[in-house]
């Protein structure tokens, strides 16, 4: 028996023997693996006892104890662990060990959702490269560029998709990502850090709005960042966007950009307008400018109590304030984390994402909305059109491209899944535990925050809640009509297939300009 010549590229590593324990060597060894893994998506084959151009030669059962020994020595030092060991004699004598080597944290670092929201050109992209990359903007768009997920943005300058990016920080507050590699490295920055925070990047212009909505109830978020450019100021979009958010509850805070351009006197005009826009009645909250770092905790424990937004100013061409936010972000806590991570809370993910992978089979991105979710456990996924579950097993979970054993709410993970093809999964189904239930109609108290005319019933919009997305018929209005401004009991349906809902989750409707938000008070049928 033997291999196949080992190639330099690829997941799959070779090693005759290993018996040096010298750490400049080690580390050799180490920097060798982590190529590997990256090769393989977090995954790295190792064949002990075969040389290079792949001929078996195999191992006295002791020699090859130790190589494993020092190969298990090697994995912890880039954070890596050996989770399968195959010995097989190939020789009379002499074995040789096939070794699944996976880049794996124990201990999650903690953890915090943030939604960048704002108009179009507002300086969102720029803002977030500003803070991955620790550089400054050459003021035609390079760190915008860097962010970019699609052609199309890099060339137009608009985010048409969520973006997410990690930034991590260390026990003393310094910026994981400024000195990687590759600070878009999500493994490498998660590995590295005691704390991350997840930057959602929502799409600012009008068109995108459905995609705005998913990012900002399909994530678990913490936090809503609103972006104000200073050329612009607050737009109806950026005023619909902070209205969205205030009324869903998330604690804001605001960031002026381009401050470089603009005299004091323009600020003081944003900041004049966001306060005007925060008084209506429904949001009513107030305003504390942050200056320096003395008004950072203030800041902090002001905007916990739901009533206050921090404004920062910054210039991402010259610097100003960034530091300040940064610090800012670092000192953020994690939302009612006690709550999140009662783990006696029956897990509950909405999928976002569906992938087929070579190898692994089915992956699905989600929310982990609340409870926990633990490999190697059986759960269900759906409904299906007829409202059905199927039973899946949870073969890996991995978190920014590392491999946990389990994740908590609050956390944006990926599951490789067995028992479903990819085919028969959708945006908006669900991992649940025990006896879930589809429902096709709900009754529901709703807000109109903006329609041209008036709702009846038989009015038909296109429902968000968390990653679910479909239309749904107003059945039954309480006061028959609604106009901008009305709040009423309704009965909503579903209208092409039952989807799995609970008592006071909150959504969001729209269609055309129309833009309501409704709570779900009961589950009919």
């Amino acid at each position: 028996m033997n291999y196949p010549r080992e190639s330099e590229d690829g997941k799959i590593e070779y090693k005759l023997i290993l018996t040096s324990k010298d750490e400049t060597r080690l580390q050799e060894l180490a920097s060798q693996m982590k190529y590997r893994l990256e090769e393989g998506g977090g995954e790295a084959f190792y064949i002990i006892g075969v040389s290079d151009n792949g001929e078996v030669l195999g191992l006295t059962e002791n020699e090859l104890n130790k190589s494993l020994e020092i190969l298990s020595k090697i994995s912890s030092i880039i954070n890596a662990k050996i989770v399968h060991v195959r010995k097989v004699e190939a020789k009379k004598g002499k074995y040789i060990a096939e070794v699944l080597v996976r880049i794996h944290r124990d201990k999650i670092p903690v953890q915090v959702n943030i939604a960048i929201m704002g108009h179009v050109n507002a300086g969102k992209s720029t803002l977030t490269g500003a803070l991955i990359f620790g550089k400054l903007d050459d003021g035609n768009g390079t760190l915008r560029a860097m962010v970019a997920k699609h052609v199309h943005e890099v060339i137009s300058g608009r985010t048409s998709s969520i973006t997410l990016r990690v930034l991590g920080f260390k026990d003393n507050g310094d910026v994981v990502n400024w000195n990687l590699r590759d600070p878009l490295d999500e493994a490498d920055v998660t590995l590295n850090s005691s704390k991350i925070i997840r930057l959602v990047d929502l799409g600012g212009h009008e068109r995108y709005l459905r995609t705005t909505l998913k990012g900002l109830l399909g994530y678990e978020i913490d936090y809503v960042m609103l972006v104000v450019g200073a050329d612009d100021g607050l737009s109806a979009m950026g005023k619909e966007h902070l209205a969205v958010a205030s009324i869903l509850h998330f604690p804001i805070f605001i960031v002026i950009t381009k401050i470089d351009k603009y005299p004091k006197e323009r600020i003081n005009e944003i900041i004049t307008d966001i306060r005007n826009v925060l008084k209506i009645p429904g949001i009513n909250r107030l305003v504390i400018e942050v200056e320096s770092e003395e008004d950072l905790l203030n800041a902090i424990l002001a905007m916990r109590t739901g009533r206050v937004v921090p404004i920062f100013k910054v210039s991402n061409v010259t610097g100003e304030g960034l530091s300040l936010l940064v610090k800012f972000l670092n000192m953020l806590p994690p939302k009612n984390k006690v709550e999140k991570v009662s783990i006696s809370q029956p897990p509950l993910v909405y999928i976002d994402e569906i992938y087929n992978v070579t190898g692994v089979g089915t992956v699905i991105l989600g929310s982990v909305i609340r409870g926990s979710v633990n490999t190697n456990e059986i759960y269900y996924v759906g409904p299906t059109k007829f409202g059905e579950f199927k039973p899946v097993k949870v073969k890996s979970i991995q978190l920014n491209r590392i491999f946990v054993d389990s994740v908590y709410s609050g956390s944006i993970a990926t599951f490789a899944i067995q028992g479903v093809e990819k085919d028969a999964l959708r945006k908006g189904m669900v991992l649940v535990k025990n006896d879930p239930k589809a429902h096709r109609k709900f009754k529901a108290k709703v807000i109109v925050l903006h329609h041209p005319t008036t709702i009846r019933e038989g009015y038909v919009a296109t429902l968000h809640l968390y990653t679910i997305r479909q239309a749904v018929k107003f059945e039954k209005i309480t006061k028959k009509y609604l106009r901008t401004g009305d709040s009423s009991e309704v009965v909503l349906s579903f209208l092409y297939r039952p989807e799995y809902i609970e008592k006071d989750q909150i959504f969001v409707f729209r269609e055309g300009r129309t833009r309501g938000l409704g709570i779900i008070t009961e589950l009919l049928d």
